[in-house]
């Protein structure tokens, strides 16, 4: 589980490696079979090589320890 503080990485671009300063559920727009998807979460991401603030989906990071 990701949480505000930890330092994380893309899975897909593990260059840009940051800390994670917020975090915030936003409905999904997504539907299933019967019902709509649980809300999704968005994390907020302050990149250390230009101190850039950038929104990613939780599920796009991982920890970097």
């Amino acid at each position: 589980m990701i949480k505000v503080g930890d330092r994380v990485c893309l899975f897909e671009n593990m260059s840009k490696v940051g800390t994670v300063v917020d975090m915030h559920a936003e409905k999904s727009h997504q539907w299933m079979v019967g019902a709509s998807m649980a809300p999704i979460f968005i994390v907020s991401v302050k990149l250390d090589k230009d101190d850039a603030v950038e929104e990613y989906r939780a599920d796009r990071l991982m920890r970097v320890d």
